[in-house]
């Protein structure tokens, strides 16, 4: 199990993703750095609107780093995103990066 999304190309675009981290992860899950969304180190241009992370860790407490990450630069934008616990413990400390 690693990155639920992951987008190495340029020039993406990228309209509505919804998506749940797994529910039955244990904090490994966690210390490993995986994303639910995740734009390529080297990718320059990529933009996305409305995407959302959602967690419901049912089983163990799992602090995800982040929804979403990609690299910091002025060609890589997002628009309206979200994150959300929607049950059980843990969290996701940041919506996009840290």
């Amino acid at each position: 199990m690693g990155n639920l999304l992951e987008w190495n190309g340029e020039n993406g675009r990228t309209y509505f993703y919804q998506s749940e981290y797994p529910y039955d992860v244990d904090t490994d899950y966690a210390d490993a750095g995986f994303a639910s969304y995740k734009v390529g180190d080297n990718v320059s241009t990529h933009e996305a609107w409305g995407v959302g992370v959602y967690s419901f860790f049912k089983d163990h407490t799992v602090d995800m780093e982040s929804g979403i990450k990609a690299p910091s630069n002025e060609g890589v934008k997002f628009h309206n995103s979200l994150s959300v616990l929607l049950n059980g413990s843990g969290s996701i400390k940041h919506i996009i990066n840290e």
